[in-house]
């Protein structure tokens, strides 16, 4: 198993592809490729197909997936705002390359986990590793996530919403040879290939765990017997004063996965944004459907805590022995981190390379980011999922 990542510039399509073709066919020396994954900006928009048409002629690629970002990420720098083009190719031998298309009306109609096995023609025996990125205005990301995760239970499931456009019809997916301004696309990878998951949601947890102790819908009303704004009141003046400052800025609450843990660290919650609050009740609001008995703790996010918190789950990974098998590796990033919130640019793939060395990358900055917490997976924001490809 091998890979080569490449980034370009150059504005004009066909100097683009010349480019990364180039540097792809230095570092792979065969010429051809099982998988190729795809990322560029709007500014290549007219000329997706042909350009993607292309990449396949020139490295001969049996299967290609794709989509627009306004911010791409490849080799060792993360490229937003401006023309970029990303590639991540790999040869893949004893792997099982199948790709597949979702569209919402077919989302719709789904109805049990074996309409997703033959639509996509895998089964759960095969033990997929599962690669989706999806039109957010066309595509309702949360129950397509909930319905890929209910039909291959356990299986890494990573990915993103395209991010070049405002407004529906503007974005594009590639799929083989075929454009797609609509739904999803994907590939299921199966054989002789790992997909290691690292979710960095940038956030560390303030204050104590609490108990739900009434809630409905997205609202919770109490948290161990008291209104939550009255829980938050009393908890701030306890806290450092950095953190009381964040609190009041930048607040959201993370609801643990596993409830049987116990005690509660870093990659325990799915982190939800707060929505709102009524200040006559005390109850608040929550980005997410929350339910008595859960455990959940308030949760802040900064540069600081989202460095803090990827540095510390990349360690983890690179601690394993399958850190020594990785080959390549795959990137979706929220909009809002990068160079806004850092303050310099390529912060997260020179990151992953501090611990994982210079691993061919490629990447997108997405609308909403797909990776699983405590073994299923989720959409977040404001998150990094990295997806680790490597030998069993």
């Amino acid at each position: 198993m091998r890979f080569a990542s490449a980034l370009t510039t150059h504005t004009d399509w066909t100097e683009a592809a010349e480019d990364l073709t180039r540097q792809v066919r230095a570092r792979l020396s065969s010429g051809r490729s099982d998988l190729l994954l795809l990322f560029l900006h709007p500014r290549f928009a007219a000329h997706a197909q042909p350009l993607a048409e292309q990449l396949r002629i020139n490295l001969a690629g049996r299967h290609l997936i794709g989509c627009t970002g306004t911010g791409v990420i490849g080799d060792d720098a993360e490229v937003e705002n401006q023309p970029a083009i990303s590639l991540l190719a790999g040869e893949l031998p004893d792997v099982e390359v199948t790709p597949f298309r979702v569209t919402q009306e077919e989302l719709e109609e789904a109805n049990a986990p074996a309409f997703w096995h033959y639509h996509m023609k895998v089964t759960p025996s095969q033990n997929p590793n599962l690669l989706v990125l999806a039109d957010p205005f066309t595509m309702p990301s949360i129950p397509l996530v909930q319905a890929l995760s209910g039909a291959y239970p356990d299986r890494p499931l990573i990915g993103g919403l395209a991010s070049a456009a405002p407004q529906p019809g503007e974005n594009r997916l590639f799929l083989d040879g075929d454009l797609m301004e609509d739904g999803a696309v994907g590939v299921a990878l199966s054989g002789r290939i790992a997909l290691r998951t690292v979710v960095s949601q940038g956030c560390r947890p303030i204050g104590e765990p609490f108990t739900v102790t009434r809630a409905e819908k997205n609202i919770v009303f109490e948290l161990g017997g008291r209104p939550p704004l009255a829980v938050l009141q009393t908890m701030l003046p306890t806290l450092p004063q950095g953190d009381q400052q964040l609190a009041r800025t930048s607040l959201l609450l993370g609801r643990v996965i596993n409830e049987y843990k116990e005690e509660f660290a870093r990659g325990d919650f799915l982190v939800r944004t707060l929505i709102g609050h009524d200040p006559q009740s005390g109850a608040m609001a929550v980005g997410d459907l929350m339910r008595t008995g859960q455990t959940v703790q308030f949760q802040v996010r900064d540069a600081k805590s989202a460095d803090e918190d990827l540095r510390a789950l990349l360690a983890k990974e690179a601690l394993l022995p399958s850190a020594g098998k990785v080959r390549g590796a795959v990137l979706f990033n929220c909009l809002g981190r990068g160079e806004g919130m850092y303050g310099k640019r390529s912060h997260d793939i020179k990151t992953l390379h501090e611990y994982f060395g210079p691993v061919p990358a490629s990447g997108l900055f997405c609308n909403g980011e797909i990776g699983p917490v405590g073994g299923r997976a989720f959409v977040h924001g404001f998150t990094n999922v990295v997806g680790l490809f490597g030998e069993p």
